[in-house]
């Protein structure tokens, strides 16, 4: 997403954690130049086992004072599970006490919240009424690879 969202140039390939270290970058829209921030991936795992990377994510998540997009991708081509993803959600939301929450369902080209079987939908609706409490906003899904939604999502 941060190719596609600012002038941040981060490396991007088809496999998790590839940000390394927090990437700062900026958007314009609608005549206001909004900064972003790319945080390296975090594992759920206790915070004492977390590596200096992770550690700069959670730094970052804790003392940011904007809104937080949380991805979470469907198609788990990640190599997580969304019940991993969610694990993780509900580990670090803490961090996103007193901040707007938008929960963003990314890879929809892959595969589509309706494609999901039960217990994935569920825990995807159970992220987002977490994330409802936060900014009154359902989940938003988009595509990096087509594009799709991706407007929508920089727009909100």
């Amino acid at each position: 997403m941060t190719n596609r969202s600012n002038r941040a140039d981060v490396e991007v390939q088809p496999y998790a954690f590839t940000t390394k270290s927090l990437y700062v970058g900026h958007m314009d829209y609608k005549y206001v130049r909004w900064q972003v921030i790319d945080t390296p991936g975090i594992l759920d795992k206790p915070l004492e086992e977390r590596n200096t990377i992770e550690m700069q994510a959670i730094t970052a998540l804790a003392h940011i004072r904007a809104a937080v997009l949380y991805f979470v991708d469907l198609s788990e081509q990640c190599g997580y599970s969304i019940e991993q993803q969610s694990n993780l959600f509900h580990s670090i939301t803490p961090l996103f006490a007193n901040k707007p929450l938008v929960l963003v369902c990314n890879k929809s080209d892959s595969r589509k919240i309706e494609d999901l079987n039960e217990t994935e939908r569920q825990l995807v609706e159970e992220m987002e009424q977490v994330a409802l409490k936060s900014c009154q906003m359902k989940a938003l899904t988009m595509s990096t690879l087509t594009e799709e939604g991706v407007m929508d999502v920089k727009a909100k």
